[in-house]
């Protein structure tokens, strides 16, 4: 099992009313090698700059034909429309939501993040301990 981070804009895609309507179910495009069991943080990017979700890896490697229809969410459908024809996806359920002041890019930064997330990364320690002790 791996640990992530990974982006997720809110000027792309509405990720949380995504979490609520789909049951928690997100398929996200699959760039790197995940594995069923990984652990995926997300972090949102302004207004919030925090982490604000904790997902488990259920399913990887699926084509565009097995994930759920989320058209609605993202915020210009010809991203949607892009987005698909990748089809490479892998789909992740909610463990936590981050309802609290922790987790900022600030906190982030403080205990070992090099940068913005800007594309998945691994997580390592001493980020791995400060982000399992609050999510």
């Amino acid at each position: 099992m791996k640990l992530w981070i990974i982006p997720a804009n809110p000027k792309i895609y509405n990720l949380s009313d995504a979490i609520k309507d789909l049951d928690g179910i997100i398929d996200w495009r699959q760039h790197n090698n995940f594995e069923v069991g990984d652990i995926v943080f997300i972090y949102n990017s302004r207004p919030d700059s925090q982490i604000l979700y904790k997902m488990e890896v259920i399913a990887v490697n699926l084509t565009a034909d097995q994930t759920v229809a989320d058209r609605q969410y993202w915020v210009n459908p010809s991203e949607f429309d892009s987005s698909i024809l990748h089809n490479r996806f892998f789909r992740m359920i909610p463990l936590a939501e981050n309802e609290g002041e922790k987790l900022t890019l600030d906190d982030l930064l403080e205990h070992g993040l090099k940068g913005v997330p800007q594309g998945a990364l691994k997580v390592r320690e001493p980020l791995l301990s400060y982000m399992l002790s609050i999510l």
